[in-house]
């Protein structure tokens, strides 16, 4: 199911980001989008949880439409289509397209940019990612909208929006989600519906649409978003652990050991039934589980939970059932004021700062050097190199020939 690469350390493993978007009340009758990040990565070096804690300052969002489509590129978010801000119970669909740059030092509701809008007002649209592309699908009410009209794509570097060729077949109930498939399959992505066994695999470079034949045990529910890591997707309903494997089509369920140590288990069904507990890939085979426990209605206050756990390369055989081997290794809670709804959350990979090492065969010891944020220039190979904070990289010279490799978030 897994490499046999081993875990990540806390301090190796890339840095990883998740924004978790909110509805919540302003005043008695207006609500607005806010934003919750949370760092995935936990170190699980030995030190234990000291059990506090800490206050998250939201994003605030006031331009941007409620009930729209969620992504994030690069460093960036993007909320596209929904219902007009303080206007929630129009459902009146718009086209318009935000952008939030995390990395702003100090971001205001005024960091939210305006880009280009869609072709077609959208309602919760889902949405995936593959490169600086964002693939936006459904969303659309009424009888009068085309077949050709069901998609559409952002090329986050033109800044434009086309129209997307429909499969051969369109959903016609509930729960769609799409998935970027990752490792082999990198550059296709997965959109589907257990409700009426819509499934299909999009080529990115090729444009083509393939049917895909599922035999999944148990379906992926609505509300719920998949993560795929390989060629295997993961998800979390009602306490279990699920996996599917698309080229084998097994189905895999289990527990997570202690989850009930670190999460009250009432707090996986959320009573608002909209934002189900979601599974997020952190490296290799660690995994995080947000989920949000409702404590305290008196005082109005949430606890958003992140939970980090490992699946083991083996499968368990509990009588004729193939069994996840799943453990928790750390986890960190956080306080939030009392959300209307959490609506899903999108994953943001920062790189980490450089590292150069260079070895000249020809001498009989190494040269080390460190130097974030810096220009470097090695008159020996004529090579000129902008080092930023944000990347991580490996470099060797030897006997003359520049040969790089480049480690970073994305797992080249």
């Amino acid at each position: 199911m897994f490499s046999a690469s081993p875990s990540p350390s806390a301090s190796r493993s890339p840095q990883k980001t998740a924004y978790v978007r909110s509805v919540s009340e302003v005043g008695r009758v207006d609500y607005e989008m806010e934003f919750y990040p949370v760092a995935l990565n936990h170190d699980v070096s030995g030190v234990e949880d000291d059990g506090s804690v800490k206050f998250i300052t939201p994003i605030k969002a006031a331009i941007v439409p409620l009930y729209g489509g969620f992504a994030a590129v690069d460093n960036k978010l993007y909320c596209m289509g929904g219902n007009p801000p303080f206007d929630y119970k129009s459902y009146r669909k718009v086209r318009s397209l935000h952008c939030f740059d995390t990395s702003s030092r100090i971001p205001t509701k005024s960091s939210w940019k305006r880009c280009a809008s869609m072709h077609n007002g959208r309602f919760l649209p889902p949405t995936v990612v593959v490169g600086s592309k964002i693939f936006v699908f459904s969303g659309l009410q009424g009888p009068n909208w085309k077949a050709r009209q069901w998609a559409e794509v952002y090329d986050t570097k033109s800044g434009k929006w086309t129209f997307l060729s429909p499969p051969p077949q369109l959903p016609t109930a509930f729960g769609l989600f799409a998935v970027a498939l990752t490792g082999p399959s990198r550059g296709k992505f997965l959109v589907g519906s257990c409700a009426d066994d819509f499934f299909y695999t999009y080529y990115v470079e090729d444009g083509h649409w393939d049917r895909w034949d599922n035999k999944m045990d148990s379906a992926i529910p609505c509300n719920v978003i998949p993560v795929a890591v390989n060629t295997t997707l993961f998800w979390f309903n009602y306490g279990k652990l699920h996996a599917y494997d698309l080229i084998t089509k097994c189905s895999y369920l289990g527990c997570i050991k202690d989850l009930d140590k670190v999460i009250p288990l009432d707090s996986l069904v959320p009573p608002n039934n909209i934002f189900c507990p979601a599974v997020h890939h952190v490296a290799d085979n660690v995994f995080s589980l947000l989920c949000v426990e409702y404590f305290s209605v008196q005082h109005q206050s949430a606890l958003l939970h992140c939970v980090q756990f490992s699946i083991s390369d083996g499968v368990v055989q509990v009588g004729k059932d193939v069994c996840l081997d799943a453990t928790v290794r750390c986890s960190k809670a956080y306080a939030i004021p009392m959300p209307d709804q959490i609506l899903d959350a999108v994953v943001i990979q920062r790189l980490r700062k450089i590292e150069l090492v260079f070895k000249l065969a020809e001498a009989s010891k190494n040269f080390w050097f460190y130097g974030p944020g810096k220009q470097l220039h090695f008159g020996l190979v004529g090579v000129g190199l902008k080092v930023g904070e944000d990347v991580s990289a490996c470099y060797l010279l030897s006997m003359g020939s520049f040969v790089a490799e480049l480690h970073n978030v994305l797992g080249f």
